[in-house]
This record gives structure tokens, sequence and C-alpha cells, in this order.
């Protein structure tokens, strides 16, 4: 690569910054919510002033919505992307461990759909969350009912509940891995971000969403 190129992909100063800012608001979200975090714990974890904060982004809300777009732009992309392109069932059964790989790029994700999906409705946090995760249901939702993974039984509540159930389900088993940190490590004194365990989980996801999707 020419040192033009390399020069093209270097990060300023100011995206580093903005990018470190980030990753600090993204363990503080997760860790306490975005009514429990505020923009002096991100400047601290970070190791800037507040109003050098301020440079990068205009509120918490801009920020929170931004530490969203970067973990959950790129799932949205490759759902709608990979649905598009899939020509075989067996297409379908690959696309969990491609989000395991995206969410394996910011496993904080997995804590903040949690929050989403159990927190209080009314809190400005939940509410850009749950607008993310009615962007991806549709996707999966798409996704089954052109594969016809849910049997049509006449009965349009039961379908809609059968389509629900199965999403649930293969959200739960995708995200929910990466809430079992604690757990791994009583159970096998491991890391569940370890590559080895990482491949293990693309095992288990593939045989499960398989037999869903079969059955």
């Amino acid at each position: 690569m020419s040192d033009t190129g390399m020069t093209a992909k270097r990060q300023t100063k100011g995206e580093k910054t903005a990018q470190r800012i980030l990753d600090a608001a993204a363990d503080l979200f997760a860790s306490q919510g975005y009514d429990g975090t505020s923009l002096r714990q991100i400047a601290q974890g970070t190791g800037i002033t507040e109003p050098a904060l301020y440079n990068h982004f205009a509120s918490k809300q801009a920020l929170y919505e931004a530490v969203l777009h970067r973990g959950l732009n790129p799932m949205a992309q490759a759902l709608a992307e990979h649905i598009d392109g899939a020509s075989r069932l067996r297409d379908y059964t690959e696309l969990p461990a491609i989000m395991t790989d995206l969410l394996l790029e910011h496993p904080q994700m997995a804590a903040l759909f949690q929050q989403a999906m159990q927190g209080d409705a009314n809190s400005l946090g939940t509410q850009l969350v749950a607008a993310w995760l009615e962007r991806l249901f549709d996707e999966g939702r798409r996704s089954l009912t052109r594969y016809g993974a849910v049997a049509n039984s006449g009965d349009r509540d039961q379908d809609n509940a059968a389509l629900a159930i199965n999403l649930i389900a293969m959200f739960n088993l995708t995200t929910g891995y990466f809430l079992s940190q604690r757990a791994f490590a009583t159970l096998a004194n491991g890391n569940i971000t370890d590559p080895d365990n990482i491949a293990r989980q693309k095992r288990l996801l593939h045989k499960v969403i398989r037999a869903m999707l079969v059955s």
C-alpha cells in the first residue's frame, strides 16, 4: 500500500479521541444504564475534561445514539444484505454466526439490549435501543417469513406468536452468550471471547438454528 493510502486510513487525533469516548461510554452505559451514567463519568473514563467531551458530542443523548449506531448499524446492514443475498435455507443458518462476530466487536450491545427489554419503558435510553431492536426484529421477521420457517396455521395470532417465539429464541441464543462471562468463568475458568469458545458457540448456534428452521 502506498504512503498516501496508509495516511488516508489513519485516524486524526480528534477521531481517536471520539473513539475512546465511545468505548468508555459503551462500557458505562452497559453497566449503569443510560440514566445512571453521567457525561462527567464518561469524560473521566476517557481521560479528558467534561467540556472537552462536548467538542465531539453535543449531549448525552447524541453520544448514546452514536454508541448504538456504531454497534448496531453493522448488524442491521448485515441482516438486510444476508437476507437479500441468501438463496437457500442453509444460507440463513449462518446468520447467527455473522451476528456473533459483530457482537464480538462491541459486546456491550448485549447488555444494552437487555436493559431495553427489561428496563423502564419511559427511559430515553430504553426507547432509543427499542427503536433499533424493532428494526432488527423486522429484518428477522422478514427472513423467517421468506423461508416459511414458521408454518402457516391459518390463525394469524398463532402464526405471529410462533414467529415471535422463534425470533426471541434466536435473539437470546446469540446475545445471551455475551452476558454469561461470570457463569462461564465459574464453570470453565475461561473467557467467552476466546477464539476457541467463540467457535464452539458458532457451531452450537448453527445446530440449534438449523433444527429450529427445519422442524
